[in-house]
C-alpha cells in the first residue's frame, strides 16, 4: 500500500493522534470511511466491502481479538443501513500493523469482487506431497507419488463455526422483539415462525425478512390482508431504520442497533 497517497488529503479522516486507541474509535474511523467512499451506481448508494484498519504494533496486538473484529463487522453493516446504502460481495474487516506513526488509525477500503477472491486451498495436482503418501504405503525409488486426493482434502477440512451477527431488531408495542442478522426470518401466526404474531389479521406465514446486498429486505408472503411499511402496501421493501411495519393490527418497528 502506498501510504503517501492514502494520507495525502485525508489527514483529518484517517489519522487520529492520541494515546491508547479503543474499539469505539475504530468504529468511528470505519463509519467516516463508509461515508467518504460511498458512490452512486444505477441510482443507489454503494459502499466498499473490504476494509483494513492499520494500527501501531502495540494497538494491533491488543485489538486483534475476535470480539473486536465482530463488533467492527457489525458496525459496518449497521452504518451501511443507516446511510441507506447497499454493499456488493462479501464483507471483510481486518486489522494490520502499520510502520508509520504511534497511536494512529489508518483506514483503507476498496470494492472487491467475490469472483476475484482466492480460496485458501492446496492444489494437490501441483503441490509437493509428503513421501509418506505412497501407493500401498511402500517406500520405493519411484518418482511417482500416488495419493487419494479425495481422502486427503477431506482430512484437511476443518469445521468453522457460523458467527451470529446482531445488526437490527424488529420489535412490537408489547416489547417482544427478534434480533436480525444475516439469516432469513419468517413472521406470521404459525407457531414455527421466527416471530409469532398473535393477530387474527395476520396470515399463518405472512411475511419474511431476508438479507440481500447487506440490507434487510421485507417481503409479503402472499398474505390475505397485505403487508404495509409506513402505511404503504408493499410486496418488497428495503428496510430503513425506524420503518413501521403493519401486519394485521400489529405494528412492528425496524431498528438498527
Amino acid at each position: 500500500m502506498n501510504l503517501t497517497s492514502v494520507i495525502s488529503g485525508q489527514i483529518a479522516n484517517l489519522f487520529q493522534k492520541r494515546g491508547e486507541i479503543e474499539p469505539p474509535e475504530l468504529v468511528k474511523a470505519l463509519e467516516r470511511e463508509i461515508v467518504r467512499q460511498k458512490k452512486t451506481v444505477d441510482g443507489v448508494h454503494v459502499v466498499p466491502n473490504d476494509y483494513t484498519i492499520f494500527l501501531s504494533d502495540d494497538d494491533c496486538h491488543r485489538l486483534s481479538a475476535a470480539r473486536v473484529l465482530k463488533a467492527l463487522y457489525e458496525a459496518v453493516e449497521r452504518k451501511t443501513i443507516r446511510e441507506n446504502c447497499f454493499m456488493d460481495g462479501t464483507l471483510k474487516v481486518r486489522i494490520e500493523k502499520i510502520s508509520e506513526g504511534d497511536a494512529a488509525i489508518v483506514v483503507e477500503s476498496k470494492y472487491v469482487d467475490d469472483a476475484d477472491l482466492k480460496e485458501d486451498t492446496i492444489d494437490l495436482e501441483n503441490d509437493v506431497l509428503s513421501k509418506t503418501l505412497l501407493e500401498n504405503g511402500d517406500i520405493t525409488n519411484s518418482a511417482t507419488i500416488i495419493a487419494d486426493k479425495t481422502k486427503i482434502t477431506a482430512s484437511m477440512k476443518t469445521s468453522t463455526r457460523k458467527i451470529s451477527y446482531h445488526i437490527a431488531v424488529i420489535t412490537d408495542s408489547e416489547t417482544s422483539e427478534i434480533v436480525l442478522g444475516e439469516s432469513q426470518v419468517y413472521l406470521g401466526r404459525r407457531e414455527t415462525n421466527d416471530f409469532v404474531l398473535n393477530d387474527e389479521g395476520a396470515s399463518r406465514i405472512h411475511a419474511y425478512i431476508s438479507y440481500e446486498r447487506h440490507r434487510h429486505v421485507l417481503r409479503d408472503a402472499g398474505s390475505l390482508n397485505g403487508t404495509f411499511v409506513n402505511k404503504k402496501p408493499v410486496t418488497r421493501c428495503d428496510l430503513r431504520h425506524g420503518d413501521k411495519i403493519l401486519i394485521g393490527s400489529t405494528t412492528l418497528i425496524y431498528k438498527v442497533l
